[in-house]
């Protein structure tokens, strides 16, 4: 019970003084039309929702974007042009707070009903305008991929565009090859994971084949993998690091995860490894570089999920995207 009256009066606080800070920058700059976009906890989400920025300074011209999420995501846009400022959601129950009075001229919640709950009151966040539209959960890639349903949110219509993300100029800490692949093996519930014995062939016929450097990124889990054409950097770099790695690799092969979403933004050439997800034999979360060029495939088991996927059934899809270059 004291954690909860504590959480209650911290997000409360917060939230008066989130309140106060964009009234007053209403005030100065009323010329402006300030724009709140709440959206935390999938930093592939966030990546496909990126081309609503420009779309949003197309509809109003003169706008402030705010952009809502956990502070360890802020540099995935810190250094957008067409965002004003990163906030700090701060807890489920500010975002809660938001969802029934905010201080912009206009807010929008891009994330469905019940994808993410409050870990203290156990309430689920909601999202009116998701369920007038019917955009649930258990049906939302049945007709859209990612960017369709945040534009839809961000009261856009259907739009498509290709997300763009920005880096710092700061070099990497990192003794890289000049020339390197990208893997990205573990998804965050490992709902989406690939077997590990397929990656270890991969990676040695891949490096056997093309004389390639392998580098792996990720959170947890990295693969009991040894060569000297393959480095291992999982949980070795922060967010902005990962991004500038995928910048500057000339292949990926990666899961359905926000690492993928990253190499499409910087629109590296790329094999996705797609299974069942939840509710969904087969979708599309992207848009442009990664639905549209032929230097990239998403391919899917129809059978399963994507650990069901054979290890030759990758492989030559991989030889088919090298030998088409």
């Amino acid at each position: 019970m004291f954690y909860r009256v504590t959480y209650a009066i911290g997000s409360l606080s917060y939230f008066l003084r989130f309140i106060f800070r964009i009234l007053l920058k209403r005030i100065f700059q009323p010329a402006k039309v300030h724009i709140g976009i709440l959206m935390d906890g999938d930093l592939g989400d966030m990546v496909a929702s990126e081309p609503i920025l420009d779309a949003l300074h197309q509809k109003f011209g003169n706008v402030a974007i705010y952009w809502i999420t956990e502070k360890r995501y802020f540099p995935l846009f810190s250094l957008h042009p067409l965002i004003t400022e990163m906030l700090d959601e701060y807890s489920l129950l500010v975002a809660r707070c938001l969802l029934t009075w905010n201080p912009f001229n206009h807010f929008y919640f891009l994330q469905l009903s019940d994808f993410r709950k409050d870990p203290v009151f156990h309430i689920s966040l909601e999202n009116k305008k998701a369920d007038d539209l019917g955009i649930r959960l258990n049906n939302y890639y049945h007709q859209f991929n990612l960017l369709e349903i945040s534009s839809q949110l961000a009261d856009l219509g259907i739009i498509q565009g290709q997300p763009r993300l920005y880096v710092d100029d700061q070099p990497l800490r990192f003794d890289l090859p000049k020339s390197y692949w990208i893997i990205h093996c573990k998804s965050n519930a490992g709902l989406r994971d690939w077997k590990d014995e397929h990656w270890h062939q991969l990676i040695l016929d891949a490096i056997s084949t093309w004389g390639i450097h392998v580098i792996e990124i990720g959170m947890k889990h990295p693969l009991k993998l040894e060569h000297p054409q393959f480095t291992s950097l999982v949980g070795q770099c922060n967010l902005m690091e990962t991004m500038k790695l995928i910048q500057g690799a000339s292949f990926f092969i990666g899961l359905d995860s926000g690492p993928t979403h990253m190499a499409n933004a910087f629109q590296i050439p790329g094999l996705v490894i797609c299974g069942e997800f939840t509710y969904f034999k087969k979708y599309m979360s992207y848009s442009g570089f990664y639905q549209e060029s032929k230097q990239t495939k998403v391919m899917f088991n129809l059978h399963g999920k994507a650990e069901g996927l054979a290890f030759d059934e990758v492989w030559q899809q991989l030889r088919a995207l090298q030998e088409n270059k």
